[in-house]
């Protein structure tokens, strides 16, 4: 009897794991550990209820976010000085709100990401709810990916 409790209570909890969404409020990420360590400090959640901001010199790859397939809110990448491309984010398929890729707006000059190639690590990504804004991202010359 207690073999079958503990193997119906880790069957539960294995199921539990395998897609959650968490993190209503969202949540900013604004060091490349807080990346790397999204998947320990968040296990199983695949999908963000609120919104999600990248925005942090020294950010260089957002391989710890390779889990994620939805965001419900907004999703920002911002004033990143180092990021490259946005490798890691292959499993995203969906965005509630808007997607930002650096500001457009003139008052916000800074909040670009000087170093940004690539976007095709959206390639996955089929459904965007809100505004799609792509704006001060110098070295991006092509949307291949998106």
């Amino acid at each position: 009897m207690k073999k079958l409790l503990f193997t119906i209570i880790v069957c539960l909890f294995s199921l539990s794991l395998l897609s959650q969404s968490c993190l209503p409020e969202g949540i900013e990420f604004t060091t490349q550990e807080q990346i790397d360590n999204f998947q320990a400090e968040n296990p199983g959640c695949t999908e963000i209820e609120g919104d999600v901001t990248i925005e942090g010199n020294g950010i260089t790859n957002l391989n710890g976010l390779n889990v994620l397939t939805f965001i419900g809110g907004g999703f920002s990448i911002i004033g990143n000085d180092s990021l490259t491309n946005l490798s890691g984010l292959e499993g995203l398929t969906s965005i509630g709100g808007n997607l930002i890729i650096g500001y457009l707006e003139p008052w916000t000059f800074d909040k670009g990401n000087p170093l940004l190639q690539s976007i095709a690590g959206l390639g996955n990504l089929t459904t965007i709810g809100g505004n799609l804004k792509i704006g001060n991202n110098d070295s991006l010359t092509s949307l291949t990916g998106l």
